[in-house]
């Protein structure tokens, strides 16, 4: 493997990673707990990963398509709108259009050769950038939410937010909320 083929290996591992990381916060998810805003908050979990879904599309297909679609032009599940519809099938064909967004990622970054990688493509506000810096973009836009996801749901489930991990920073008790580490267990 060459140097820049290994180079430009790391982006894709990155965005499939943040998508992962993204993806593991759903997994369980209610509706109830998707439409959990918490207090003095704006946007409910499934919100966000509207949020997240409709960036994706938008950066990708500035970067792949020879006609760019911006916010108001993507194929928003059931169409452009200003709030979420709180039912379950919405909130599934919101997921399944973030997976959709990750699938077009991959399937138009398999076709890229090693000299297209650093070449300026489009971005949605007129500027240009490598393609590398625009996956490594997306998929930082993925890990952001993936955190902001993990903190509302921690919130909306009574839960410290740190699963698998104590949480001696906390500056107030977990005693009775907080997610038990198994190494914790295995210690005693």
């Amino acid at each position: 493997m060459s140097n820049s083929m290994i180079a430009f290996t790391i982006p894709l591992y990155l965005l499939d990673h943040a998508y992962r990381t993204l993806k593991d916060n759903l997994r369980g998810l209610t509706l109830a707990e998707a439409l959990f805003v918490p207090q003095g908050g704006y946007r409910s979990i499934l919100g966000t990963l509207k949020h997240a879904a409709g960036w994706s599309h938008v950066y990708r297909s500035y970067a792949f398509d020879p006609q760019p679609r911006h916010w108001t032009q993507i194929d928003w599940p059931y169409g452009l709108r200003d709030t979420i519809i709180k039912s379950e099938p919405y909130l599934q064909s919101v997921i399944a259009w973030f997976d959709e967004a990750q699938r077009q990622w991959l399937a138009d970054l398999e076709c890229v050769e090693d000299d297209q990688w650093d070449k300026p493509r489009p971005l949605h506000w007129g500027q240009r950038a490598p393609l590398y810096q625009i996956v490594v973009i997306i998929a930082g836009h993925h890990l952001y939410h993936a955190g902001e996801l993990n903190q509302v749901l921690s919130i909306c489930r009574g839960e410290a937010w740190e699963e698998r991990e104590e949480v001696e920073e906390n500056n107030v008790s977990t005693i009775g909320h907080r997610v038990r580490p198994p190494w914790l267990d295995r210690q005693a």
